[in-house]
This record gives structure tokens, sequence and C-alpha cells, in this order.
């Protein structure tokens, strides 16, 4: 379980990290972030054991590979509407000859001093994760193809947009939307790739799991939001 982050909140990703939470969503497409701010933010998850993952502002090798360099263990891409966008996503990520990542001796690979660069790229192909946000009526109409591509572990679905690409803008428990899903769940089960959702007010990460989700995420502001919400119910 994780949580999606919009603000440099440093203090309150150690809590995060304390509290027991996997991995924190580390917004830079809908956030005014900087690599140079994420890289604090990242050192912060390392501190106390949080998974940093990154959605990128768009699927370019230059632009993924600054989150990378400065620690991201994983990358979000929106917009993954079809198998040439997913390929393009893995070919950012990972290195030769999986992929066609820059090489340097930077933050991630300590600066090349633990160990041999050429080690450091076995374990960074394994590890590093490719996930896409998957957000369209095309991405759902391709969604075999897409989580058949090679190297891409799977998909977070983003239900708002989805929702607005079949017709329903915001409307995310019309049955169209809840169809779509089912499709795009059906093929992670088929082809082992892990699916992701982020869970809503009202819902639990249980009523998502037992729908055969493999991940969830919160928003920081939403998780915020309730807590402060019961806090000042039970006051008044």
């Amino acid at each position: 379980m994780g949580v999606t982050i919009h603000e440099p909140a440093l203090q309150i990703i150690e809590v995060l990290g304390i509290l027991g939470f996997d991995y924190i969503n580390i917004d830079c497409q809908h956030s005014p972030l900087s690599v140079e701010t994420v890289v604090q933010m990242i050192r912060t998850a390392e501190l106390r054991g949080l998974t940093p993952l990154v959605r990128v502002p768009q699927n370019l090798s230059e632009v993924i590979l600054r989150y990378l360099d400065v620690g991201a263990m994983g990358i979000f891409v929106a917009d993954m509407d079809s198998a040439e966008q997913a390929k393009k996503a893995v070919r950012a990520v990972k290195y030769p000859p999986v992929g066609e990542r820059g090489l340097a001796p930077v933050r991630t690979a300590d600066f090349g001093l633990k160990e041999p660069l050429a080690e450091y790229v076995k374990i960074a192909n394994v590890e590093t994760m490719v996930l896409g946000v998957l957000e369209s009526r095309e991405g759902v109409e391709n969604i075999d193809e897409i989580l058949g591509t090679e190297g891409l572990d799977g998909v977070i679905i983003g239900t708002n947009d989805l929702s607005k690409s079949l017709g329903v803008p915001g409307q995310t428990n019309h049955p169209e939307v809840l169809k779509a899903v089912d499709k795009i769940l059906a093929v992670g089960k088929k082809t082992g790739k892990v699916i992701g959702g982020p869970v809503r007010k009202g819902e639990t990460p249980r009523q998502y799991f037992d729908k055969g989700f493999r991940f969830a995420s919160v928003g920081l502001v939403g998780l915020v939001a309730e807590a402060g919400k019961r806090y000042l119910d039970s006051g008044r």
C-alpha cells in the first residue's frame, strides 16, 4: 500500500514510513516538483524504508533518466494507451541489453563506489520497476498487448480519466467503468502482471485486494482530509 504525494512533505514521508506504508508515489506530472526536490523526498523515503516511485511528466528517456539517476526505484508512465508506449517506457528504464538507459556513476549507483557499474546494471535491470497508468478507452482496448510487453511490471488504473474517456466523467462506479476495470484485472491475472488502483473516499484497500488488485494507493490530501474530518467530528 502506498501514498501519492504532490508536495515536498519530508516529515510526512518519514511518518508514512514509520507507520508501515510500503511506497510513496511522487507525482511529478500533476505538481510543480523539480528533480532537485524529488531527490530530497527519495532520500527521506529511503531513510524510513519506503520504496520511492515517481510518476514522470512525460514518457521520454531524457526525462525518465533524471528521476532514475537520483534514486527512483520505479517509474509510473501516464497515458499508457498502447504496447509501443509500454515498450518505450521499458527502453528508457532498463539498461542494455534490455533497454537503452544511459549509464553513469550517479547517486542511484552509489556513485560507482560500492560495486562495479557492470554489477549495478544487472541489479537495476531486475529491481527497477516499470509501471503504466491506464486511463483511457484506447488503453483498455489494447490491454492484452500492453500487459504482454516484456519488462513492463503492471499498471495502475486511473479511474477518473478512464471515466472521462468512457463518456461518464467522474462516475468511477459506472457500469462501463467497472466493466473496463474487470477486463484489466482479468488480463493482469492471465499475464501475471500487477494491477493497482487508487482508493477513494469511503473505500478500503481490502475492497481492492479482494477484487484482484495487487497494490493500492491513496492521495496524501485525501488521507489527511479523512483523518482530519473524523477528528473534528469526534469533538463537535
